[in-house]
């Protein structure tokens, strides 16, 4: 019984981090756009520049690229595009954590009381 009255404290605590990890997580959310990696390939042949949304911002072809080539050309691209969307999505990774920051999880707070709650 005090286990679930101590459960029942912590719900109050736990509801105001669930908002503040919602409000961080939607400041995230809103500068994606703004978050960029970039990916080459081909010996920076062909450069491709993604940002958080996972949209591809821009592609560079340097002079030296063999334009006349054009299935090296498509394989080099595709390789600079692939590897940009996975830079981008670590780059985007490591914010979200850094955002929530000491949030994660749940926040140090003991679970064991709460599992006894709802019959766990």
């Amino acid at each position: 019984m005090f286990d679930q009255l101590k459960a029942l404290s912590q719900l109050g605590p736990m509801m105001a981090q669930a908002k503040q990890m919602q409000a961080k997580m939607q400041e995230v959310q809103a500068r994606l756009p703004q978050i960029t990696a970039s990916g080459t390939a081909g010996g920076s042949l062909v450069t491709a520049v993604a940002n958080g949304n996972l949209e591809l911002v821009s592609l560079t072809y340097a002079t030296a690229a063999p334009l006349a080539d054009t299935e090296l050309l498509a394989d080099l691209t595709r390789a600079a595009v692939n590897q940009a969307l996975k830079n981008v999505k670590e780059k985007v990774q490591k914010e979200m954590e850094s955002a929530m920051g000491p949030l994660g999880g749940a926040g140090g707070m003991d679970m064991s009381a709460f599992q006894g709650l709802m019959g766990q």
